[in-house]
């Protein structure tokens, strides 16, 4: 270490993590527990301080997305437990609905979580955090071995680069513009170049954040309540007993009037979101700007907005709803033209930010670079959004990079395994012209992909991977004994007119504390409930696996690498153009592409069967790689 108590950058490391985010976080947390005492993860950022800090809403989860950390946590990850530790209010979504469709959603303290996530970093001795900034990627023989920093250079069996929105960052509050990917850091420009000089083709995307307010210059009274779970329920399978370990809070509601609006209408010309200012590709259309919507939605007089405390300590309040970057002396007419903040101070006004980012059609599932071996990419850079989406990335590139520097078989995710899986197989057979964001709806076999069973279908899978601990395997063998022995007992025990439990819990009218109180009183509730689920979903999962086996069988069908995907005969030329573009990895990747029809499938996959066959009786040059 230097005299300023930061580490130095080392010669050389095994893998190496460019950037603190959230995806940067899950990356080097994987890449560490798997490599062991034995090994090094260098995670190379520009203000070590900033780690794990929650840029936009302080908030983890959602539709979806809760699932996403619910599918971290099954695999060993660090956000759901940083998110219990700083959670002030826990929420399921959707409860009125059916359980594919909810989603766990935490509202937490930006200070805490942060500091839980470095606190978590510290106690792993092979994580190695650097301050610095990259200026290229060294390539030999076209693979990635390490970076180059102005403090100079580091070799690594494998670099994974998480830049969030720091790429040639801009940000934009009415026609002032400051670079810069948040208010009071730095951008990082000389990346964009390097990746442009490797190759890559690069895209460029806006998204915005909201005004803070300071909260004791709002009126409270007379705005409705937003109440948290009572009891809350946590994210990580491994809270102590002790949670929620912090006081929970509500938060409250207002929102815009029409006198607002046409505030905003008439400047809309200054709003650079909406105006043409930006040079960028569409913003996030599921988490629009208030300037989007009041054009979108003309005929609404009002939008919900929620007050979110940011922290249990200060006056931060995250005005949810009203992303903007719009002037400031605007965005005063805004927030005091809603009801309980006549007389609010605006702490920090919201802004738009402008950044780089990677075509994802040019990484692979495993978040590798296809044309740069031992390059990954995981997060925004990616063209997603959000932290739960980072996260689940950064993760998949840790394990990834760490499997590369071992010489050993990559691994991916399904998209009947995970919501994970389901976005990296969107990531790349899709481009993105907008932040990509997740949604139960993208989900084809959404009924599996619960967020009160990711234990069950991931757990085995990381401790395969090694990413789980003796702790949580433990823990989850544990869980999956009692499950089971609640599911024999509700085949077995009887319940009305001589038939079983099962039948019973089938019913929707059925309270889950009656099979409680029916199977002996002495089970946990949400393990009943995760079995009544199970039963009640046992015949749609069932006819989704005959779905499920053909998808699975197309997706182990590989792509040779040899193949020349634009000259197949009988393959339409906007399928070959795609199939150039994409470069799909394997046959039920291809199909899935936008272009491609079932007929141009069926001719791929003969195209496949004659190459592998002539490699097979030697009668080529060319040779099919597993990649």
């Amino acid at each position: 270490m230097d005299s300023r108590g930061l580490n130095l950058l080392p010669a050389a490391c095994d893998v190496l993590i460019v950037g603190g985010g959230h995806a940067g976080v899950e990356a080097a947390w994987s890449a560490s527990h798997m490599l062991g005492e034995q090994g090094t993860v260098v995670l190379l950022t520009m203000d070590p301080t900033r780690i794990g800090v929650m840029s936009c809403n302080p908030a983890i989860g959602g539709l979806a997305k809760g699932q996403v950390v619910r599918e971290i946590d099954a695999l060993g990850g660090v956000m759901a437990l940083a998110a219990d530790a700083a959670g002030i209010m826990f929420k399921v979504l959707n409860q009125s609905r059916g359980p594919a469709v909810r989603g766990p959603r935490a509202q937490c303290d930006k200070d805490i979580y942060a500091a839980s996530v470095q606190a978590m970093i510290k106690t792993r001795a092979n994580i190695l955090v650097v301050k610095g900034t990259v200026d290229d990627i060294m390539l030999e023989r076209g693979v990635c071995v390490g970076v180059r920093c102005i403090d100079g250079e580091c070799r690594a069996s494998s670099v994974v680069l998480t830049t969030g929105t720091f790429m040639r960052a801009i940000m934009h509050t009415g026609p002032k513009t400051t670079p810069g990917g948040r208010v009071g850091e730095g951008t990082a420009d000389g990346i964009s170049g390097c990746l442009q000089r490797l190759g890559l083709e690069l895209g460029r995307l806006k998204t915005g954040t909201p005004p803070r307010l300071r909260q004791s210059t709002i009126d409270w009274d007379g705005l409705d309540s937003q109440h948290g779970d009572d009891p809350p329920v946590p994210f990580s399978e491994m809270s102590s007993s002790s949670f929620p370990s912090l006081e929970q809070v509500t938060c409250r509601i207002t929102g815009t009037t029409a006198a607002s609006h046409e505030l905003i209408r008439a400047n809309l010309d200054r709003a650079p979101m909406f105006s043409g200012q930006i040079d960028a590709d569409a913003g996030p259309r599921y988490c629009p700007s208030i300037e989007d919507k009041v054009v979108r939605f003309a005929d609404r007089q009002s939008h919900h907005v929620f007050l979110e405390p940011e922290t249990l300590t200060g006056e931060s309040i995250y005005c949810n709803g009203i992303s903007t970057s719009l002037p400031p002396e605007v965005q005063d007419g805004v927030v005091r033209a809603m009801a309980g903040c006549e007389h609010a101070e605006i702490l920090q006004y919201g802004y738009a930010v402008e950044y780089d980012m990677v075509r994802p059609h040019q990484i692979d599932a495993t978040c590798m670079v296809k044309s740069i071996p031992g390059f990954f990419l995981a997060g925004q850079i990616n063209g997603t959004s959000g932290y739960e989406e980072a996260a689940g990335q950064g993760l998949i590139a840790g394990v990834n990079a760490v499997k590369r520097s071992r010489g050993e078989d990559p691994v991916r995710l399904a998209r009947d395994e995970a919501y994970i899986g389901v976005m990296m197989d969107d990531l790349v057979t899709r481009t993105p012209r907008e932040p990509y964001r997740l949604f139960t709806s993208r989900a084809e076999h959404r009924m599996l992909l619960r967020s009160d069973n990711a234990d069950a279908r991931l757990t085995a899978i990381g401790r395969a991977w090694g990413t789980v601990s003796d702790e949580r395997w433990a823990a989850w063998q544990s869980r999956s004994e009692r499950l089971v022995d609640i599911a024999d007992r509700l085949s077995t025990t009887s319940g009305e007119g001589g038939k079983n439990l099962a039948a019973l819990a089938r019913r929707p009218d059925i309270e889950v504390s009656e099979i409680i109180t029916r199977l002996g009183g002495g089970d946990h509730p949400s393990e009943v409930e995760r079995a009544i689920t199970d039963t009640r979903y046992a015949g749609y999962v069932k006819r989704q696996q005959v779905e499920i086996k053909r998808q699975r069988e197309a997706d182990n069908v590989r792509i040779p690498q040899h193949l020349d995907l634009s000259s197949i005969t009988g393959l339409r030329s906007e399928a070959a153009e795609t199939l150039t573009r994409f470069r799909p990895a394997t046959l039920g990747q291809a199909s899935r592409l936008a272009g491609v029809t079932p007929a141009d499938a069926t001719v791929l996959a003969v195209a496949i069967r004659r190459a592998n066959a002539v490699v097979s009786d030697g009668s080529g040059s060319g040779h099919a790689t597993q990649d």
